[in-house]
């Protein structure tokens, strides 16, 4: 990996205060998880929100108010010895609310329950940084997330959920509050492909992921990913594959 994490600071402050202005020769990720923190990174001033992540390279004065009560965030400090994002000139800056931070924060919260961190958890904090900076290196971070594409990315997290089980467009309607035509429509004008198509080609991502590398029967692979009998699931795997799933087994095994 090509961090090594320095501090792992997770807190709730319940009084006003400020730190100095200040540097540092390593860098720094502030995660706001509650209400929002005001700071001056290079002279200029913002605020950080919750869901929002900023991050700070090594030597870049920056100073930190706290003026919310109840305001809750995560700090990481740490060395790097990867690629810095492009097009950043080395400044630093703030990735505002999305699927990614929402994702980075939860993973954080989740996994680590204290400070004093062990070796695992440590490995995973790591990781998690590094997974940061890929995030900021890839086309995604300069995207700005409109109605239609956060439909999209709703949509697409429902069905990745699912593991596999079945999911149809009318219950997804039903719980984005869409009708099945809007909805449907939607999908296909931002992604290209249709909403039904999507929903059986990450179906068949799960189901090919079990005939490979599962020691699932067929029976277990079939209940397990609700399928109503033997036969839809081997229509279903015939109609994407050209071959039944006892056949595909086979010839994945033979290769």
């Amino acid at each position: 990996m090509s961090t090594n994490l320095l501090t792992f600071y997770k807190t709730v402050r319940q009084n006003a205060g400020k730190t100095g202005l200040h540097s540092h020769p390593f860098w720094q990720v502030e995660v706001a998880t509650r209400r929002h923190i005001r700071y001056s990174l290079d002279g200029e001033n913002e605020e950080l929100h919750a869901g929002d992540v900023l991050w700070i390279p090594p030597f870049r004065e920056h100073q930190f108010y706290y003026d919310d009560p109840g305001t809750a965030w995560i700090s990481l400090k740490f060395d790097y010895n990867g690629t810095e994002p492009i097009g950043t000139g080395g400044t630093g800056g703030v990735i505002r609310k999305s699927a990614f931070t929402e994702k980075f924060s939860a993973a954080l919260q989740t996994m680590v329950t204290g400070t004093v961190l062990r070796p695992y958890e440590k490995a995973f904090v790591e990781a998690l940084i590094d997974a940061l900076f890929v995030y900021l290196h890839s086309d995604e971070r300069s995207h700005t997330e409109d109605d239609a594409s956060k439909l999209v990315r709703e949509v697409t997290d429902m069905i990745r959920e699912a593991n596999g089980r079945p999911v149809t467009v009318d219950e997804l309607a039903t719980r984005l509050s869409y009708t099945r035509g809007h909805l449907s429509k939607q999908f296909k004008q931002y992604t290209g492909e249709s909403l039904k198509s999507f929903i059986d080609r990450v179906r068949m991502e799960k189901v090919k992921e079990m005939l490979l590398y599962s020691e699932f029967n067929i029976s277990d692979i079939t209940e397990e990913l609700g399928f109503k009998d033997i036969f839809s699931f081997s229509r279903f795997v015939k109609r994407t594959t050209g071959v039944g799933p006892r056949a595909f087994r086979r010839r994945i095994d033979g290769w």
